[in-house]
């Protein structure tokens, strides 16, 4: 999924990852100390009203980096990738060590962006926190004004409303970071009868693809369960407001 700017729709060593072996599974004292140095370091943010856990959107954009280069490896640069981080002797001994810890890609690049990241901490501490982190995901790119909705839950969302306007977000996005900005005025400039929702484009393709959103940000417009029409790039509150009035034949 793309970003869209403008107003139109055209818009290192043998016992690194083996320190894995004494503590595979971390008991729940271990978690938590962990989960507090990793708040403190930027790493984590922890919402103590609704006791939830996420990455920081700074290390998010660090881990994104590293996701992107090794989520996709095949096997075999896989293996290369932790010998040479590891300082394994090969890639098959690479190999070896993986499988018999289940090292996943995701936990790989965890690991080296907090090894960028953070200062001051041994192999076995960051390759314990990697396991941590690489189970938490980013904040909702969706603004907290709006309800979420996901594949399984907005075809139920547009049914129940005559009107129902579905928007969607992406992370890392600065023309969405934009509309959020404005979000208190673009919800006022829509129609005081519609349904307002929000859902992560990224995370869902089968709104995506079935109403033809395929960038960030987006506004889909939907009556009776229908899509009437669906509009990406940023959008200003006033022409976003007067478009949904067209569809909607309001004034």
């Amino acid at each position: 999924m793309e970003d869209q700017t403008d107003d139109t729709v055209e818009d290192g060593t043998d016992d690194a990852v083996g320190d894995r072996v004494d503590a595979p599974a971390m008991d729940e004292a271990t978690v938590d100390a962990h989960v507090d140095t990793l708040v403190e370091e930027g790493v984590l943010d922890h919402d103590e009203a609704t006791d939830t856990v996420t990455t920081t959107d700074d290390f998010e954009h660090r881990r994104h980096v590293y996701l992107d280069t090794y989520l996709d490896l095949d096997d075999a640069a896989f293996h290369e990738s932790v010998a040479d981080a590891f300082d394994l002797p090969s890639a098959e001994a690479a190999a070896e060590r993986v499988d018999e810890l289940d090292v996943s890609r995701r936990e790989f690049a965890t690991y080296l962006a907090l090894s960028a990241h953070l200062d001051g901490y041994g192999v076995g501490e960051l390759t314990q926190m990697a396991a941590v982190v690489a189970e938490v995901g980013p904040k909702s790119p969706v603004p907290d004004a709006l309800d979420e909705l996901d594949d399984d839950s907005w075809a139920a969302f547009v049914d129940e409303y005559d009107r129902a306007v579905v928007t969607v977000w992406k992370r890392r996005c600065e023309p969405c970071e934009a509309m959020k900005d404005e979000i208190d005025e673009l919800l006022a400039a829509l129609p005081d009868d519609a349904a307002v929702a929000g859902l992560d484009g990224e995370s869902c393709p089968d709104f995506c693809r079935e109403n033809e959103v395929n960038a960030a940000p987006g506004v889909a417009f939907f009556a009776d369960g229908d899509l009437l029409e669906a509009v990406t790039g940023r959008r200003s509150p006033g022409p976003l407001g007067e478009r949904a009035a067209e569809l909607y034949g309001t004034d």
